[in-house]
């Protein structure tokens, strides 16, 4: 198998878009956000290249940024101007802070092919890494821009899986890398924030990407030889290009009206929102009703009040927790501790990302599929103000 990362990528966020876009082969347009990264990058190539004897002025680079401007990306003329203002603020503030003279670029936006063995198959994972550098104590750095509104948290740098799929394909393209046990700096440079957030990686870290790539092959197969790409929705969907194909969302750009049980869907759709909210207005008038009842039998010292329709009553309801030592010293020596273990899935879940690698492994393997079934959810469409 050989995927680039790309597609993993993609595999992990979306099982369904995987398959339209690489298995399929369903061809979709470039969104504006995408188009707009992929001209950032193209400038800052233009700033490093190392075939220039001179580097770059300011104004050349601005000037190299207006000349390759693709404004037919856009169907709004406002947000064109925008996003042109923010590439040059992104470039201005680049240009601020980078001099090309403190660099030593090694590789700039360069292939690599990461061999993944599983059982007695190699499969390869391939990418384009923005940049590589040198750094002090010849350490060698990674670095890959990055275009988006939001700063993720230290940690998701750490286990980010492009910087651990980078950091194979460099140990695979320079093997001294694993061989002298050398570690390797991996970094996200968001250019709208000016902010580089980074990691060092070491053999063990290199160990710990490999599995995880492994894990998601295996993955990858399985679906290819269930055929099974099930849609995972989740934050990108409003920007997928796939929206009117995807099971999840292609209702909503049908234009004649479906039918099913001859009742019109959509219509329904409305009463089962409309029949949502009364539900919970009468659940909110229910529990404004039981707090004045209690009000009124904590002042007249009662607990029950009567009417022509019947009576409520109020009890006291206690509940109790045991202490675990203490139930554990009774039962285990009856052999009846083992019985009432059960598993919290929410404290497991929490636990998990505390523990080493190998044994988040070990629990992840005990997980087994008990229990499928759809549920639904209700997404209010806003009103636009008038």
């Amino acid at each position: 198998m050989r995927l680039s990362y790309s597609a993993l990528d993609t595999f992990k966020q979306c099982p369904q878009k995987y398959k339209f876009q690489y298995v399929d082969k369903i061809s979709a347009p470039k969104s504006k956000e995408a188009i707009f990264g992929t001209l950032i990058h193209n400038a800052l190539k233009f700033f490093h290249d190392p075939q220039r004897i001179v580097s770059p002025t300011e104004e050349e680079l601005l000037s190299f940024w207006s000349e390759n401007w693709a404004p037919s990306a856009f169907t709004d003329s406002r947000e064109e101007a925008a996003a042109f203002t923010q590439g040059v603020l992104i470039l201005k503030n680049y240009f601020a802070k980078n001099s090309p003279l403190q660099f030593n670029i090694m590789a700039l936006e360069t292939p690599f092919e990461a061999p993944i063995k599983i059982a007695n198959e190699i499969h390869l994972v391939t990418g384009k890494i923005d940049r590589v550098d040198k750094i002090e104590n010849d350490l060698l750095e990674v670095i890959d821009y990055k275009t988006a509104k939001k700063m993720p948290a230290q940690k998701n740098v750490d286990h980010n899986l492009q910087l651990s799929v980078y950091h194979i394909g460099l140990a695979n393209r320079w093997p001294s890398i694993k061989q002298e046990n050398r570690p390797i700096k991996t970094s996200l440079y968001f250019l709208k924030h000016g902010e580089k957030l980074s990691s060092i990686k070491t053999n063990q870290d290199l160990q710990f990407a490999e599995q995880n790539v492994i894990n998601l092959l295996e993955q990858v197969k399985k679906a290819h030889g269930e055929e099974k790409f099930p849609p995972q929705p989740g934050p990108l969907c409003p920007w997928c290009p796939y929206q009117q194909i995807c099971p999840v969302w292609k209702h909503k750009f049908v234009e004649q009206k479906i039918f099913f049980n001859d009742q019109d869907v959509k219509a329904l759709i409305n009463e089962y929102i409309s029949l949502k909210d009364e539900v919970d207005e009468r659940a909110k008038k229910m529990t404004g009703i039981k707090d004045t009842f209690s009000k009124f039998m904590d002042q007249e010292n009662m607990e029950r009040l009567f009417s022509d329709s019947g009576f409520i009553a109020r009890q006291m309801v206690q509940r109790f927790k045991y202490d675990p030592l203490l139930i554990k010293d009774i039962l285990e020596p009856l052999g009846k501790w083992q019985e009432i273990l059960k598993v919290d899935e929410t404290k497991l879940n929490k636990a998990i990302k505390e523990l080493p690698y190998d044994i988040r492994q070990k629990i992840e393997e005990a997980r087994k599929l008990y229990k499928e079934y759809k549920t639904f959810s209700i997404s209010k469409t806003k009103k636009k103000k008038p």
